[in-house]
């Protein structure tokens, strides 16, 4: 599988990389917060596409049962590692080798970040996830997209106006991986019809995303004022489907 090889790759320098970014760090910290927001206290909760277990270390620590799995070994090398460091162990916390495609078992909640869904077969995973999930189990994705300002700015900038969104090949590590980037609209009717989507927010919608790596520390002040206002303005229906990352938040029927 060519995007499990490439985070295989990518997986012992993601924490200290992409993972330290500043927006990375918003990203993150906004998206714990509707999970906290979301899920009881004590859920069983699967993370598809977990990565190196950062969002799983942390909802195992507020007590709740996470199963964390991604296609990548390298990856689930890592989060073991991670979770080890923590003290934590199954059943609290478990991490296997598979992809969100093929997640089995019974859980009360689950959720995705950071894009790790823009590499699977949607329709696929709506079917894994409605057998796995428990009517009302609450469902939080994250998934990477292509209409941000900043990105928009970027490709004015360079004369790219009307480039075409860019689904298809993206490089991880230097090697090619195949991702789509689709709307809400497409994420959730991919997903089928077993889900109610009660709405989201944007991530990145004004404030550079993690690709923007350095942006940030040259522009410090800037990037805070951004940040605020997105606060503001992340959850309103103008903008919640224009993000770097759109958040699609529901529940299993």
């Amino acid at each position: 599988m060519a995007s499990a090889a490439a985070f295989d790759l990518a997986a012992a320098s993601y924490d200290s990389g992409f993972g330290r970014t500043a927006a990375a760090r918003v990203f993150r910290h906004v998206f714990q917060d509707c999970l906290l927001a979301r899920f009881r206290a004590g859920a069983r909760l699967v993370d598809l596409g977990c990565g190196t277990g950062e969002d799983a270390v942390f909802l195992a620590a507020s007590g709740y049962s996470v199963l964390g799995v991604d296609s990548s070994p390298r990856m689930i090398e890592a989060a073991r590692a991670k979770a080890g460091r923590a003290g934590l162990a199954p059943p609290a916390l478990r991490f296997e080798v598979a992809r969100a495609e093929d997640v089995a078992g019974e859980f009360d909640g689950a959720y995705s970040n950071f894009g790790a869904l823009n590499c699977c077969d949607l329709p696929a995973v709506g079917r894994a996830l409605a057998r796995a999930l428990r009517p009302g189990s609450p469902v939080v994705l994250s998934v990477m997209a292509e209409a941000s300002l900043p990105k928009q700015a970027r490709r004015l900038w360079k004369g790219g106006s009307r480039e075409p969104r860019a689904d298809g090949i993206r490089r991880v590590a230097g090697l090619p991986v195949p991702i789509a980037t689709p709307s809400p609209s497409e994420v959730r009717s991919a997903l089928g019809t077993e889900f109610d989507w009660q709405g989201g927010f944007a991530l990145g919608v004004v404030m550079p995303g993690p690709e923007f790596a350095s942006w940030p520390s040259r522009h410090p002040q800037l990037f805070g004022l951004l940040a605020i206002a997105e606060r503001s303005i992340r959850s309103w229906p103008l903008f919640r489907s224009g993000g770097d990352h759109n958040v699609l938040v529901g529940v299993r029927r």
